[in-house]
């Protein structure tokens, strides 16, 4: 992906498939748009601070791994997670 926040995208594309959620889904859940799921996902737009904080509530993504891919900051399901499938970039 050779988009701005590609980067980004994967990241939330990798969550989302490790949930086996739709965007429509994903988003509900987060208390979010389907639309702003699918614009994130395109790498086209960078995730807004509004929205990483409902996905690190609701998820438990941390915000360091949302924008810088610190995987550290994952909770350790995740952190195991990410190890049994990791990121397609």
């Amino acid at each position: 992906m050779d988009k701005p926040f590609a980067d980004q995208a994967s990241r939330i594309l990798w969550h989302r498939a490790l949930l086996q959620y739709t965007q429509d889904e994903y988003a509900r859940r987060a208390g979010l748009k389907r639309a702003a799921i699918n614009n994130y996902e395109s790498g086209d737009f960078q995730i807004g601070l509004a929205a990483a904080r409902a996905l690190r509530k609701t998820y438990g993504l941390s915000l360091d791994f949302i924008y810088e891919g610190e995987v550290e900051a994952l909770p350790m399901n995740l952190r195991k997670a990410l190890l049994d499938k990791p990121i397609d970039r």
